[in-house]
């Protein structure tokens, strides 16, 4: 099999190829560890996200990437399996990668998984992949056989005019926003992809200790699932540990979001007042719509260690 022969997309829980691949892995597992019947799917989240691999059109993998409860903001990759005549050909490996991306995408900043002694292969797989082993987590606590690994991931790179300014203004206009001054001077974005393509993207504006969240935009299939919380705090984890001191918004229907995230309503006139060069604040100012706007402000710490610094990645609107 070439790599061209190889597909790998998005798919929901319940499409019939990946159950029919869950099942066949439940039946592998329930023959690696007889007295430890598996559980299935009993145990996902409603905001797991499968990927399917096909080659020319049959279905031969899958796996899953699902979020840790919050507050914690890791993944855990969960269902990695392949049809057993597709094996030994890289299949796992590049489902692996997709799922490392489709994680970063989703703003974690880190992988988590559980696999267990029987399987000799794909604890090969994950350490080959730079995975670590760490203490078993809930609920493989007590497990004596299973095997608990993690992976910090990388968070995505800035949009670079040359590069990614033409999509980034495509990506906001498709979620019903303005691309007007799009990487303006001064302003800084990051747009995230996952197999479907662009996924989430923010942008900020930073003037000496203060920051404007620009713009906060989630593909429509991927609201609900943490990706904009997840990523604006790593952006402001990011900016504080820079120095800068305050965070500030314009948002006229998103406020419930923004309270959430430690936000609170100022006046419009501070924002203008502590960032008179901000490309958003001279735009709405020439434009005379300054007034219109509702502000809010969130005062930041820097904290004692983050994964994102100003010359790497962000998400999505607040608008």
């Amino acid at each position: 099999m070439t790599a061209p022969d190889l597909t790998i997309t998005a798919a929901a829980a319940d499409h019939p190829s990946v159950a029919r691949l869950v099942r066949a892995l439940d039946d592998d597992l329930a023959a690696r560890y007889p007295d430890e019947p598996c559980t299935g799917g009993s145990h996902l989240h409603p905001a797991i996200r499968f990927l399917l691999a096909e080659a020319d059109g049959r279905p031969i993998g899958c796996c899953a990437i699902q979020p840790f409860p919050a507050p914690d903001t890791a993944a855990e990759l969960k269902r990695m399996y392949v049809a057993p005549a597709a094996r030994g050909r890289g299949i796992a490996a590049r489902l692996l990668t997709e799922a490392e991306r489709t994680a970063t995408a989703l703003g974690h900043p880190e992988m988590r998984l559980e696999t267990a002694v029987h399987q000799p292969e794909a604890i090969a797989l994950y350490t080959r992949a730079g995975y670590q082993r760490v203490s078993n987590y809930p609920p493989y606590e007590r497990k004596t056989l299973s095997r608990c690994y993690a992976k910090p991931l990388p968070l995505p790179r800035p949009a670079r005019p040359e590069w990614d300014g033409g999509e980034l203004a495509t990506f906001l206009t498709g979620q019903g926003l303005s691309s007007k001054d799009v990487l303006a001077p001064g302003s800084q974005y990051w747009l995230t992809r996952d197999t479907a393509g662009p996924a989430v993207a923010l942008g900020w504006e930073c003037q000496d200790d203060g920051m404007l969240l620009r713009i906060v935009a989630v593909r429509p299939d991927l609201r609900g699932c943490g990706a904009a919380r997840r990523l604006v705090e790593h952006a402001l984890a990011g900016a504080a540990a820079q120095g800068v001191r305050t965070a500030y918004l314009f948002s006229t229907g998103a406020g419930p979001f923004w309270t959430r995230l430690g936000f609170r309503p100022v006046p419009v006139a501070e924002v203008a007042h502590a960032l008179p060069n901000a490309p958003q604040v001279h735009q709405y100012r020439t434009a005379g719509t300054l007034a219109d706007e509702a502000a809010w402000r969130r005062d930041l710490h820097a904290p004692a260690s983050v994964h994102l610094d100003r010359h790497a990645p962000t998400p999505a609107d607040g608008r």
